[in-house]
């Protein structure tokens, strides 16, 4: 896996160019291709990991495919951040809004093409291509459900993890997994979902205390962390139900951080979603023990839940 990353980001850069021949098209695109870059590209990864554990042959394609994967979500995180009108950071935010979204709609076409393209079998191309198309709708569903902020019990909240952001995952790790075999293995779909749930309580728990860019109670978000601590806050303090309800705004609370962060602590918000995390994490890690592979492919696997 050395030269993985270098794999993909040739592989990602060569179909920038390939595609979006309109010059400022692709100038804008590859501006926000470095902002990806920035990241661990663990979508792509996933990917060539599970076409190589599971017999795939030495097939430089194959890095196309993962560059795919990493494209569907650039696509997927600026469009996103259109709908959700924050982190503010990303270089796509510094475009007007239409210039973004017609980027986004751009990279979401341009991963089927770029599976297609490939020198696979065409059966197999065709499952892959279908892979991510499912995944990607799934995806969507997931995300209108946060959109509308529909979430009013955990097991919401894991419907729409389990859609929104698990789904991501099992795109990379079903790809290289149906390109290696001609077949969907359950059993990577079931690890991948604990693994993907398990990274965004980890995400939630973080925006909920990140007061400079995405918190999650600022923008009233229903998270496992945040519907745990409005179930948990004794009667004096219900003015955060309150603010969650709408009944307050931003600015009658903008004061009270100190006191937010103190509940936040006294009601065991993040000691409860540490564990549930950590559920999911170990759960993951069962079914990587339970994987009919060789001892070094699940000690890659476990690294990326490190």
């Amino acid at each position: 896996m050395e030269r993985c990353g270098e794999m993909i980001e040739a592989e990602l850069r060569s179909s920038l160019q390939n595609y979006f021949h309109m010059t400022k098209l692709y100038e804008h695109a590859i501006l926000c291709l470095e902002n990806k870059l920035q990241e661990s590209m663990l979508l792509g990864k996933m990917t060539v990991l599970h076409y190589r554990m599971f017999g795939g042959t030495d097939h430089e394609d194959i890095y196309r495919v993962a560059a795919a994967a990493e494209m569907m979500m650039l696509s997927l995180d600026i469009i996103d951040d259109i709908q959700d009108k924050d982190n503010e950071k990303m270089v796509w935010n510094q475009f007007p809004p239409e210039i973004a979204l017609n980027i986004g709609i751009g990279l979401l076409t341009l991963p089927v093409e770029m599976i297609l393209s490939t020198s696979f079998p065409p059966e197999r191309k065709l499952q892959a291509a279908r892979v991510l198309s499912q995944e990607v709708l799934i995806a969507i569903n997931g995300q209108m459900r946060d959109l509308f902020n529909d979430i009013h019990t955990e097991e919401d909240y894991m419907i729409m993890v389990s859609q929104k952001s698990a789904a991501l995952l099992v795109a990379a790790s079903m790809l290289g997994t149906v390109l290696a075999t001609g077949e969907w293995i359950e059993g990577v779909k079931l690890y991948t979902e604990e693994l993907g749930i398990a990274a965004q309580i980890k995400n939630d728990i973080r925006d909920l205390l990140n007061w400079d860019h995405k918190n999650d109670f600022v923008n009233r978000k229903k998270t496992l962390p945040t519907l745990y601590l409005l179930q948990s806050v004794s009667d004096k303090d219900r003015w955060i139900v309150d603010y969650y309800e709408g009944r307050l705004l931003f600015e009658d609370i903008m004061q009270r951080k100190s006191e937010i962060e103190s509940l936040i602590e006294s009601t065991g918000t993040l000691l409860y979603t540490s564990v549930r995390m950590k559920t999911h994490y170990y759960r993951y890690l069962e079914l990587i023990e339970q994987l009919n592979v060789e001892p070094h492919w699940k000690e890659q696997m476990l690294a990326f839940a490190e």
